[in-house]
């Protein structure tokens, strides 16, 4: 038999060989994929070897039913493997055509993320769970934070602190559980308590910054209202929002209700001259254009205004209606300019109050204030974690509190 022996690093490398030597005609009667080189087979690299003849008068009749023609038209597309093939034995063949990928192949990724992702849910939630006594209760809670849009893997966190603090007792008692839940959660909700305005002889500058559309003017207002009916403080004003139709109207209404000064500032020495024009309040409050998250040149034009006014406190408001992809990448964005603290609006218009605490925790900043509406001087308070916790735990509708937002 005049057969011979062809190597190749890849399939297609080896039936090159084939062709050079026997033509497009050739009968391959075995193939076979190793590994040469590596230590003790790892890191080798794959070697193919098939073994052919010219033509079938120089196959043994044994072997003739196993054997393959190569046809001149034969594509054969070689395909990477992750582990060392078997010899084939005597008288096996490969296909002629080998695809790429199957056709389908977008919609099987697909359905194996979507498994991938079901089978964790369900991992999660039996993690959720307890062997113990009272697996029920906890899974019922694991549930109930997820609803109020609490992160999957921070549900199960602190219904494991649960598990882990009560007695087999304890976790019968329902008022315990949701006191536990409480005192775990507490730690994610970091609160710095209201501005405080420091007794000194030149004016406390606070400013807020956030995208457009999170209730950054009226925030604004509610807070001047505050200190300057509640607590008797000399306040002014200062708006950065000179793009927005109607902006300086709202505020200037706000400002002549109240009767506090209102400047406009377009540019950064405005800004600073607004300033030193009220060096004789005790609170400057500045409200700045809103920045779409997307937008980082006109977020960095942010750092230029502050770098002449040089704010005291610099708190990013965020919309509790907003989704936490959103959230996640408006606080990535605003960490560019720097902020001290963070203020949560539109709780009212939340679908779940969960998102405050993964959004704290991204931002590594306190909460100050969390807004409820869009009275003005009302619907503001002082965050406070145990309110924020009863609100996740659905045992209070909103912070419904008349003071509050002033300093303590």
């Amino acid at each position: 038999m005049k057969a011979k022996t062809f190597h190749g690093v890849t399939m297609a490398d080896a039936l090159a060989e084939v062709k050079k030597h026997f033509g497009a005609g050739a009968i391959i009667l075995n193939t076979r994929t190793n590994s040469r080189g590596g230590l003790l087979g790892i890191g080798g690299r794959p070697h193919v070897e098939i073994t052919a003849v010219r033509d079938m008068s120089d196959v043994p009749p044994a072997m003739r039913r196993g054997a393959m023609r190569i046809k001149p038209k034969t594509t054969v597309a070689a395909r990477p493997s992750t582990a060392p093939d078997r010899p084939l034995p005597p008288g096996s063949h490969i296909p002629r055509d080998i695809p790429s990928a199957p056709p389908d192949a977008d919609r099987i990724l697909s359905e194996m993320a979507a498994l991938r992702k079901m089978v964790g849910n369900l991992v999660r939630q039996k993690d959720a769970q307890d062997s113990g006594p009272c697996p029920t209760a906890l899974h019922e809670t694991y549930k109930k934070l997820v609803a109020s849009a609490v992160a999957e893997d921070v549900a199960s966190q602190l219904v494991r602190r649960v598990r882990e603090t009560l007695t087999p007792e304890q976790l019968r008692d329902s008022h315990a559980v949701r006191k536990a839940l409480a005192e775990a959660m507490a730690p994610m909700v970091p609160t710095g308590g209201p501005i405080r305005i420091p007794r000194q002889s030149q004016p406390y500058v606070v400013a807020l910054i956030g995208p457009t559309g999170v209730g950054k003017t009226t925030t604004v207002a509610k807070l001047a209202a505050n200190f300057c009916l509640r607590e008797k403080r000399r306040v002014g004003m200062i708006t950065l929002d000179t793009y927005r139709i109607g902006a300086i109207e709202q505020l200037k209404t706000y400002a002549q209700i109240i009767h506090v000064p209102l400047e406009v500032a377009a540019t950064p020495t405005e800004l600073a001259e607004a300033v030193d024009r009220m060096s004789d309040r005790d609170v400057i409050l500045i409200d700045t254009a809103g920045r779409s998250q997307r937008d980082t040149g006109k977020i960095g034009q942010l750092r230029s205004f502050f770098a002449t006014a040089t704010p005291d406190e610099v708190h990013l408001v965020l919309s509790g209606a907003a989704g936490p992809k959103v959230l996640d990448e408006t606080i990535d964005r605003f960490s560019h300019v720097g902020f001290d603290r963070v203020i949560f609006t539109k709780l009212d218009e939340a679908l779940g109050f969960g998102v405050i605490l993964s959004s704290l925790q991204r931002a590594g900043a306190d909460l100050s204030y969390v807004t409820t509406g869009q009275d003005v001087p009302r619907d503001i308070s002082v965050g406070e974690s145990g309110a924020l916790a009863e609100l996740v735990l659905g045992e209070s509708d909103l912070w419904q509190r008349e003071s509050g937002a002033g300093s303590k």
